[in-house]
């Protein structure tokens, strides 16, 4: 008797089945493009889950800020700012937004975050727990019936069509080694190397508690990508995707933030098992190449990263995806808008006149607050 209920439940609303079977397919294509991501040799700082970060953190003041000194938890290698082996423990998140009818209302999942999804900065069991995903709430409750019909109507029926945004968190981030000149009272300015040697000393400049890295893909009737873009610091480089070679190739960069950035990027990226795009995460930063070497990313003063084949993060293998369109609660930390680490410290004198020197800088902004790279 129930089999006959759900049979006749299902004729009657047939949305919902296809529904979830179309969530269904993009968790899958999210899982089976999942990247290979290629920790540096002799990286310290690893990915860890947010969860397990949360735990060690306080909320004030718009900062999740250490609960002990970041001095004195770099000082202890099991301490969580070194994160953990990720193979199969860490999660990646993975963030959709659907392009077809499902999403028509995804207009407005910027502004819910920023209204109806805020919370205090203080309110850490908030972040700990689950939230209802009301991003959409009012308009798909409005036009539930009406979506139903037009999404899951036979004749109107349009394929996968959505982008996907993959976030890997690190607990923290290490700076870079600047050659500077110590001037006293007026502090230590950056110099260049002379012959490759400092005549000065090397100093940690950038460091910070919290760290989000991210790439994405573009998805468009096929189970393959159109496009992927590679974020590294404040500059990314797009890519499309051929799907005879199994490979990415290059399409053009941009840079996010400031005028001194500008790196090279490869022009072809490779996967791995035919569908993983095969990345690299730089020493420390976690900046994320699409090959491994040495990565100029700052012309003055001259930043590189590296990084090469360490320790293999095949992220498939515990993804967490998350639907911004979707009626189920979404991870609580997802609505904090404020900044995922301590507050800067150990700043340069020109700090005083807007210039962001220091050896400990903010932590990040989140992903609500974060552009998102492809349009629908």
């Amino acid at each position: 008797m129930r089999g006959c209920f759900f049979i006749i439940l299902s004729i009657l609303r047939p949305g919902r089945s296809t529904r979830i079977e179309e969530e269904n397919q993009v968790r899958s294509l999210v899982q089976a493009w999942s990247p290979l991501v290629w920790l540096a040799p002799g990286e310290e700082f690893l990915p860890l889950g947010v969860p397990e970060f949360l735990e060690n953190v306080h909320a004030g003041d718009n900062y999740l800020r250490t609960r002990e000194s970041v001095e004195l938890l770099l000082q202890n290698r099991s301490s969580f700012l070194y994160g953990r082996k990720p193979a199969g423990t860490v999660p990646i998140y993975a963030l959709v937004k659907s392009c077809t009818a499902l999403g028509r209302f995804s207009k407005a999942i910027r502004s819910g975050w920023s209204r109806t999804n805020s919370v205090r900065s203080e309110d850490l069991n908030i972040l700990t727990g689950v939230q209802n995903n009301d991003l959409l709430s009012k308009e798909s409750s409005m036009d539930s019936y009406e979506e139903d019909n037009f999404i899951f109507d036979k004749r109107r029926y349009r394929k996968l069509h959505f982008h996907v945004t993959y976030w890997m968190f690190y607990p923290f981030s290490k700076g870079k080694a600047v050659c500077v000149l110590d001037l006293g009272f007026f502090g230590s300015w950056p110099i260049p190397l002379v012959g490759g040697k400092c005549m000065g000393r090397f100093k940690e400049y950038g460091n910070h508690v919290g760290d989000w890295e991210h790439m994405s893909l573009y998805f468009k009737t096929d189970d393959y990508p159109m496009a992927m873009y590679v974020s590294a610091h404040d500059a990314g480089a797009f890519y499309r995707y051929d799907r005879h070679s199994k490979t990415f190739i290059y399409e053009g960069q941009e840079t996010r933030k400031g005028i001194f950035q500008k790196p090279i990027f490869p022009e072809r990226v490779f996967t791995s098992a035919g569908s993983h795009p095969v990345l690299f995460s730089a020493k420390g930063s976690h900046g994320l190449w699409t090959a491994p070497g040495k990565h100029k990313f700052v012309r003055i003063p001259r930043l590189y990263d590296e990084s090469g084949f360490g320790t293999a993060w095949p992220t498939w293998q515990n993804v967490e995806v998350l639907h911004a369109e979707d009626r189920n609660p979404l991870p609580g930390w997802m609505t904090f808008r404020g900044k995922w680490g301590n507050p800067k410290s150990n700043c340069h004198p020109l700090a005083k006149l807007g210039f962001n020197i220091c050896e400990f800088v903010d932590g990040p902004t989140g992903i609500p607050m974060k552009k998102l790279n492809f349009q629908c």
